[in-house]
């Protein structure tokens, strides 16, 4: 292993954070990471990115978001309200839909 280079746990103890949410991270493509056989290698200098990035609110880009979180719910509520809606329709019935459609 390099030297910079940390395992899973070891990158969960150093963001104070489960190794769970380490994963997730990965997963998500918030941290990059490389596989090496059955577990993965994150690199310091990207974990201390993303671990200033959740702290503060900051971005990598050091960008805050330009929006607020009551601005963005209202948004979502008046998109949610433009949805055309089914009575009596559910999520599988959505779902079957949309693979039909792609057929």
């Amino acid at each position: 292993m390099a030297v910079n280079e940390l395992t899973v746990r070891e990158a969960a103890r150093r963001a104070r954070r489960s190794e769970e949410t380490i994963r997730r991270w990965i997963w998500t493509g918030r941290l990059p990471a490389v596989k090496r056989g059955t577990s993965y290698r994150i690199d310091v200098v990207h974990l201390q990115e993303v671990i200033v990035e959740v702290e503060s609110g900051v971005s990598a880009h050091g960008t805050l978001p330009n929006i607020a979180m009551r601005e963005w719910l209202e948004e979502v509520k008046q998109w949610k309200a433009t949805l055309p809606t089914k009575p009596g329709v559910t999520a599988s019935d959505l779902v079957i839909e949309d693979r039909r459609a792609r057929r």
